[in-house]
């Protein structure tokens, strides 16, 4: 059986206390109203640190964001985005328990609504990245195969550019290309000659 008390070594560093002399703490004023951080950060997960929106005001937002519109902001704006979004659901997500608790009987439609919109701003942020990561994947299989770039050297630019050589051959422009030669059907030939109809015989 084993044993759960104190080993042979083992002291209690229990003192043995001055009750009469000891002063108990002073309790706290009650208040009436109980108030709290103004800037506390459980704050967040209220709108406006309100309880519960109206249906109106959770109305009040616009359309979904596209790839298309997101393509050409950087990382840290659809960095910003994503959080945003990330609040706003955890705002909706707070009000509708506060809903069910209260059973107000009001604004799941709406909530629900604006929490779809949400959701689709949330994914065209994930098509845009995958879009420039597979970009970047593309870019990487083309720099392998590219003799001017390193892509092993770390201490420096990985492109290197190759020296101008003004004997090299350019390529000839498009615009100064010769023209296929045409045949020019009217030159050193005789337009045939246009045939008389022939008149009508009558056989009386």
């Amino acid at each position: 059986m084993r044993g759960t008390g104190l080993r042979p070594r083992q002291t209690l560093s229990v003192k043995q206390k001055d009750f009469a002399n000891q002063k108990l703490p002073t309790p706290v004023k009650i208040e009436n109203t109980v108030t709290g951080t103004r800037d506390h950060g459980l704050w967040d997960f209220f709108k406006d640190q309100r309880l519960l929106q109206t249906p109106v005001e959770i109305q009040q937002h616009g359309r979904a964001w596209t790839v298309g519109e997101l393509r050409s902001r950087d990382w840290e704006s659809l960095h910003q985005l994503w959080w945003v979004c990330v609040k706003d659901r955890n705002n909706l997500a707070t009000e509708k328990i506060e809903r069910k608790r209260l059973q107000a009987g009001y604004g799941d439609y709406e909530s629900k609504e604006r929490d779809t919109t949400i959701q689709k701003t949330m994914k065209a942020i994930l098509d845009t990245l995958a879009e420039r990561h597979q970009a970047y994947q593309e870019a990487l299989e083309l720099a392998k195969h590219d003799p001017d770039i390193d892509l092993s050297r770390m201490d420096g630019p990985q492109y290197t550019q190759p020296p101008y050589d003004p004997l090299e051959a350019d390529d000839t422009p498009y615009d100064t290309q010769p023209e296929l030669a045409t045949e020019d059907l009217t030159k050193d030939k005789a337009l045939p000659i246009e045939e008389k109809p022939k008149e009508k015989t009558s056989y009386a």
